[in-house]
């Protein structure tokens, strides 16, 4: 039973913190939804919670900058939208060598950089190698690679130290995005301040922390795409101005406006609301650096005080389910076998009982200001954890800092969230519960060496059904040891303009903007 208290009709105003990695490299499809055929050009406004943090594709690790890297930048290879399969980009052919130790690519002909330059195997090589660097956040992502050759300047040879099966999913990562050899001679720091891609956008202008614009790229090797002549993204961190921005015309599209307003956009005339199949899962992340939470039976007791169907009817209204284990249904790996620890208050006064803290304990929970449904989530949570004695203090800050915050590691608990970027679930298992994952456990420092050594097992494999068990082995480890606790698993939500078509979110998350097209 859902007490009454959490069913007020909330203020239009969220979008669910993305403080973590997410998206894959925009891919050529037809037009899909069946509004006609699609117009050139066009100028489409993006509003979203927080600008870019960077424009260099190995540095990235938060939604916003990766989202708008991949439009930017071209990877040898993208997901499909629904994440089964792999498709060309960059490169249009690759094979595995015989011996499993080597995969070949054959890159496109023709493709340049937006400045014109020649793209070849030269800068392929250079962009894999940096992008391999371990202190990057994805750098780990690439440490099977063994070397790459440059045979001719449209083929490419990556080697591997082992019969490496996540290879090809890996190397449709953002991170792994291609950029000029030697930033076209400029230095890292002055190519970051004005980057060069062969993706369907180019950078114009971008005012740090406020708004990036950029136009399309004319030398773009995909014909006839983009069809939109601009596209601008600007950082409005209250859903509410953001909502009203979108019904005023100031701004085409509102990424992930408030749950509480989403059935109502969906019959506002002029607008549409969708709710997209996604990788999405959001958590109870917390500090298992720091005392109390270092105790595996507080962490376990929080798990239990927590009503999931609570959270997901008062402060998501119904769009999600209640999260088991931390990987997604959306990934082959997932095991539904994985439940998690429920709601059950008894047990977990029990944990309690068995903690280090059995009287209870006071903590904050970090809240992204502005975010009505991370508002109402930490509130119901703070309800639910005095039942076991602990006392839960709201600290709402905003989300740049709130960021931060997590990054260094100087909080008790924050909400957060997570999705794939690639195909093959290696990137978020060691990026979530791993230490040495790039992102240290999700910012959790979460650090079970039996679960990072399991990983780079499983990516070491061909055979799926092994990988399979050795994932629902690790899935089960995680669960017990209750790094962080799984919420809830959720569509990404987006309002946005009757004229926009053909914007189609992917399972991964990124946007696909190289298709979209304005009605006139």
């Amino acid at each position: 039973m859902i007490p009454n208290k959490w069913l007020p009709a909330l203020a239009a105003s969220t979008v669910i913190a993305s403080l973590l990695l997410v998206g894959c490299s925009p891919d050529l499809s037809p037009s899909s939804d069946g509004t006609g055929t699609p117009q050139a050009g066009g100028h489409l406004v993006m509003a979203r919670e927080l600008d870019v943090m960077t424009l260099m594709p190995a540095d990235a690790s938060d939604n916003e900058s990766i989202w708008t890297i991949e439009d930017i930048y071209d990877t040898l290879i993208v997901p499909s939208a629904d994440g089964q399969s792999l498709k060309p980009s960059l490169a249009t052919d690759w094979v595995q060598s015989e011996d499993k130790l080597a995969w070949t690519f054959t890159l496109r002909h023709g493709a340049t950089f937006s400045d014109g330059t020649p793209l070849t195997s030269a800068d392929v090589k250079f962009s894999l190698d940096a992008a391999s660097d371990p202190n990057l956040p994805s750098g780990f992502l690439n440490e099977q690679i063994a070397g790459i050759d440059t045979p001719s300047p449209e083929t490419v040879v990556v080697r591997t130290k082992t019969a490496w099966s996540p290879l090809p999913s890996v190397l449709a990562l953002y991170a792994n995005s291609i950029v000029p050899a030697n930033y076209g001679g400029k230095s890292r720091e002055e190519f970051a301040k004005a980057p060069v891609g062969s993706g369907p956008f180019k950078v114009k202008n971008w005012t740090q922390g406020q708004q990036l614009d950029l136009v399309k790229n004319t030398a773009y090797w995909g014909t006839d795409r983009p069809y939109l002549d601009a596209v601008t993204f600007v950082a409005v961190a209250d859903a509410n101005t953001r909502a009203t921005q979108l019904q005023g015309g100031q701004i085409t599209v509102n990424e992930m406006p408030a749950a509480s307003s989403f059935a109502a956009l969906s019959s506002t005339p002029g607008l549409k609301a969708s709710a997209f199949d996604s990788s999405y899962t959001s958590f109870l992340s917390l500090n298992n650096t720091r005392a109390p939470f270092t105790d595996v039976h507080v962490r376990r007791a929080i798990a239990y005080a927590i009503d999931r169907e609570a959270i997901l009817k008062a402060a998501n209204f119904g769009q999600g389910t209640a999260a088991g284990s931390f990987l997604s249904p959306a990934y082959w790996a997932y095991d539904a076998n994985v439940k998690g620890r429920q709601f059950n208050l008894e047990e977990a006064k029990k944990e309690m009982g068995l903690s280090s803290k059995p009287a209870g304990f006071s903590a904050d929970i970090l809240v992204a200001s502005g975010n009505a449904t991370q508002l109402t989530t930490a509130q119901i949570l703070q309800s639910e954890l005095s039942e076991i004695g602990i006392t839960l203090t709201i600290n709402q800050m905003e989300p740049g800092a709130l960021r931060a915050t997590r990054k260094s590691m100087d909080y008790d608990m924050a909400i957060s969230n997570a999705t794939t970027d690639i195909t093959d679930p290696d990137e978020l298992v060691r990026f979530i519960a791993a230490k040495s994952g790039g992102s240290n456990a999700m910012y959790t420092g979460y650090d079970n060496q039996q679960v990072a050594d399991l990983a780079t097992q499983a990516a070491s494999l061909s055979d799926q059904a092994k990988r399979l068990k050795i994932y629902s082995t690790i899935q089960q480890k995680v669960n017990d040891d209750q790094p962080m606790v799984p919420l809830l698993y959720q569509p990404t939500l987006y309002s946005y303009s009757d004229k926009v078509h053909d914007f189609q979110p992917s399972i991964t998350g990124n946007y696909n903007l190289v298709n979209t097209w304005l009605s006139k």
